[in-house]
């Protein structure tokens, strides 16, 4: 038996006005495989019409009883430590709701992102920890650059998980090629988002915060993942079709298929050599990449699934 019937992937964007009508890279997709059988990749103009049709989607799920996984590419928490400096509690939920309390975006993609990591910044000495701006943008507390920060309080550069997923940027950089900063930003209130959704009903739990390094028994699992673990399969697949589209194809395949020969749960434990005080980091504040460590595996299974 499987443990979810509907496997979805979705790629997050923190752009700052409606992407094109025509499917681009860098804005939102989401692809979807229900019951084994994949759809063809769903294109978003804005963070507004993603959340909405997600949520959606995971209404009639639960509402049929069945379980969804819904992977995000981008990460749930920040360095140990973090929460604790911005909220008094050592704890990544408090954490997401303070993101979902300060965060403003609106349905044309307007958000206060660098307004909310300014408010992040003047927490620590010097400059920093964010950083990563247009030079014509008004947000004196973020610098342009790396380089420039300087402070002898900021938190560590990198979580666990960045530190072993190959190609990781800090969650720190909110700009410039790679950045994942900002989607974390404009991301976490939407994790928030459904998982308090008053019409869902406590369906929606948050992995591993919500259940520990295992794989949970909510209807429906929201969970972090990494595209670029199968890079190289979604080149080769891609076909005519944004690489994005590929990427979150490619991946949603691969833990269906996982799920259909039962080899999906291991990935939830996280990986295989973390030490206690690693799993403990991980579920209190950092998160982890689902399939990180399980890369064989993971990559076995998008090439099973492209082959059939």
């Amino acid at each position: 038996m499987t443990l979810f019937d509907t496997h979805v992937v979705v790629d997050w964007s923190a752009r700052s006005r409606p992407s094109p009508a025509r499917r681009t890279k860098d804005a939102i997709f989401f692809a979807v495989v229900q019951d084994g059988v994949a759809e063809y990749p769903t294109y978003c103009r804005t963070r507004h019409e993603a959340r909405s049709l997600l949520r959606d989607l995971v209404i009639s799920e639960t509402s049929a009883g069945r379980r969804a996984l819904i992977g995000f590419d981008f990460p749930f928490g920040y360095p140990a430590g973090v929460a604790e400096r911005i909220t008094g509690q050592p704890s990544a939920l408090s954490l997401l709701e303070w993101f979902e309390d300060q965060v403003e975006d609106d349905e044309g993609n307007r958000s206060n992102r660098y307004v909310v990591a300014e408010r992040i910044n003047r927490l620590y000495d010097g400059i920093g920890p964010f950083w990563g701006r247009p030079a014509s943008w008004n947000h004196p507390d973020i610098p342009t650059r790396a380089k420039a920060r300087h402070g002898g309080d900021h938190p560590p550069e990198r979580r666990l998980a960045d530190n072993r997923a190959k190609g990781a940027k800090t969650v720190w950089q909110l700009a410039y090629a790679g950045s994942v900063g900002s989607q974390v930003v404009v991301g976490l209130p939407t994790l928030m988002a459904l998982r308090n959704d008053p019409d869902l009903s406590g369906a929606v739990a948050i992995w591993p915060f919500d259940t520990g390094l295992d794989r949970g028994d909510a209807p429906c699992i929201l969970a972090e993942i990494y595209p670029s673990l199968l890079q190289k399969q979604a080149h080769a697949s891609k076909g005519d079709d944004v690489l994005d589209a590929a990427q979150v194809l490619c991946s949603a395949r691969a833990f269906a298929e996982l799920d259909r020969t039962g080899s999906l749960a291991p990935l939830f434990a996280g990986a295989p050599d973390l030490t206690d005080e690693d799993r403990a980091t991980i579920i209190r504040e950092e998160a982890w990449i689902l399939g990180l460590g399980h890369e064989t595996a993971l990559i076995d299974a998008c090439s099973r699934s492209l082959a059939a």
